[in-house]
């Protein structure tokens, strides 16, 4: 009987823990030295502002995601045309990365890094 409490309470600490795990989004200006970039990423309820990145500077965030997890960027740098991107979306991105979801901008580009293979993953081209 005393086993089988233990068991239970492995069981209940194991799956608190995982609910506890928290993903990191992370999105770096890897544009060239001195180039500005400019975001603004928001989700169905949470809208983080705009902000202003310096070359090898970053935003990063933390949140509980289900399924339906999704957050947009507006990336805009030097004078080049406004985009707006999928930066994470939980069924997509589950794949990739489960806690450290991080995204370099790039002049041609958006790299997504794959946590499971610790390699950067190129998911988006501006043209």
């Amino acid at each position: 009987m005393a086993m089988n409490n233990v068991l239970a309470i492995v069981v209940v600490l194991m799956v608190a823990n995982v609910k506890a795990i928290k993903t990191t989004v992370r999105v770096e200006n890897d544009l060239t030295v001195d180039t500005i970039l400019t975001l603004h990423c928001k989700s169905s309820t949470k809208d983080l502002g705009a902000k202003v990145l310096h070359s090898g500077q970053y935003i990063e965030w933390f949140f509980q995601p289900n399924e339906n997890t999704k957050y947009w960027c507006s990336v805009l740098w030097n004078n080049i045309q406004q985009k707006n991107i999928v930066i994470y979306d939980a069924a997509k991105d589950a794949e990739i990365c489960t806690d450290k979801c991080w995204r370099g901008i790039s002049p041609d580009r958006i790299y997504f890094y794959n946590q499971f293979k610790s390699t950067w993953e190129n998911r988006y081209h501006w043209n």
